[in-house]
């Protein structure tokens, strides 16, 4: 995340008692500034130096100071998974770099699921998740704890949702379960699992809303300004019905529906799906012919006003297949978006000059024993931040 490396982090850490009581003389402010260079890993290393150096570490401004500066210094989390044959685990490879291919921290461990979905926050946390069963990582610390298992779903359609809340610095997990089904639709329950830092996050309960869903929903939520947002099902879980996104206000903890934009221009060969950008909703409709991408941005959620933001060409997409190609925005960064093309590296678009540029190469894994003509790509990208926060494991 920093410009400073982990070798000469490493020499810093060696440093003699005169020399670190020479960086121990500077002013707060200098101090915060070196230190909210480093990485996580490095830094908890410090707290063991000197009382001074864990109390200035530990220092609630100094935390605060770190976590802002890390926004702008977004990690990369890969995820690889196998199955294990014998028992229904899957063996999950975690592997977190910084966006030029720097490897920080690897993690190796199963968990239960045929399929695991993950569930980035934007923030320092990433959620796994397989029906009603969830797990929590830290990539910075390196936690990994299982939660609570959620409620169980009769028909087995599960959606979630998972994002951290700045004004109360708050992790939410969301669980969208079905209750019961009948002929004329589904009963979707929600609950809500809250987690502060230092709380002991495997025991921690999950409570059911009032208000049940009123659609049924699968999948995963995004996350915007205190609301998740999916895209919707219709009561038979259909979900191919994309004439409106169904919204989770957390803080009044009832739902509402969004109308997307001008939906007659919507077809069904289109692949539409909801990011986050700046700040904003954002609806991503990629189009098959001509291949390309528009991104609707939602800049008044009150009023419901969409604005078409981004109109992406994809044929100036080095290494982009119509077939098999599969464009995911994944942030705003310096004037850039990076994108993930299921290529062996990320993309950037310069939304001044319309192009892209290739980012460095990734140790990507391929499936190679599908029978498409080119094989796929098996490793899941998520972006996260560095963060302290604890999951109460240690």
């Amino acid at each position: 995340m920093s410009s400073i490396s982990i070798e000469q982090s490493n020499v810093i850490y060696r440093s003699s008692k005169k020399q670190m009581q020479g960086i121990c003389n500077l002013p707060r402010d200098i101090k915060f500034d070196i230190l909210s260079r480093l990485l996580v890993k490095d830094l908890c290393k410090f707290r063991c130096v000197s009382k001074h150096w864990c109390n200035l570490i530990s220092n609630p401004t100094f935390l605060d100071f770190y976590h802002e500066r890390s926004r702008d210094n977004p990690q990369i989390l890969m995820m690889n998974d196998s199955k294990n044959d014998e028992n229904e685990q899957q063996l999950i490879h975690l592997t977190s770099m910084d966006l030029d291919g720097k490897v920080g921290n690897e993690l190796m461990t199963s968990i239960y699921g045929e399929y695991i979905d993950m569930l980035p926050s934007g923030h320092g946390l990433i959620c796994l998740f397989y029906e009603n069963h969830f797990y929590l990582y830290n990539p910075a610390t390196q936690e990994f704890v299982s939660l609570v298992e959620g409620s169980l779903s009769p028909c087995n359609d599960h959606g979630a949702g998972f994002g951290y809340f700045m004004s109360t610095k708050e992790y939410k997990v969301v669980h969208m379960f079905t209750q019961s089904e009948s002929s004329t639709g589904f009963n979707m329950g929600c609950e809500i699992l809250t987690l502060s830092n230092g709380d002991e996050a495997s025991s921690r309960p999950w409570r059911v809303i009032d208000q049940c869903c009123p659609y049924g929903v699968t999948g995963c939520a995004l996350l915007v300004n205190n609301v998740f947002y999916w895209t919707r099902a219709d009561k038979h879980g259909n979900s191919r019905d994309y004439d409106l996104i169904l919204a989770l206000d957390l803080e009044e903890e009832n739902f509402r529906t969004i109308r997307l934009p001008n939906p007659s221009s919507y077809d069904e060969e289109n692949y539409m799906f909801l990011v986050e950008l700046r700040g904003f909703l954002c609806l991503v409709d990629n189009f098959a012919i001509p291949p390309m991408m528009n991104i609707w941005m939602l800049k008044d959620a009150n009023n419901i006003t969409w604005v078409k933001e981004y109109s992406i060409r994809f044929d100036i997409l080095d290494g982009f297949d119509d077939v098999y190609t599969i464009v995911t925005p994944l942030l705003y960064h310096n004037e850039e978006i990076v994108v993930d093309s299921d290529q062996d590296s990320l993309h950037y678009y310069n939304v001044e000059k319309e192009s892209f540029r290739r980012g460095k190469r990734l140790n990507m894994q391929w499936d190679t024993n599908q029978t498409w003509e080119r094989p796929l790509r098996k490793t899941r990208l998520s972006l996260y931040t560095e963060s302290f926060f604890s999951l109460g494991s240690r």
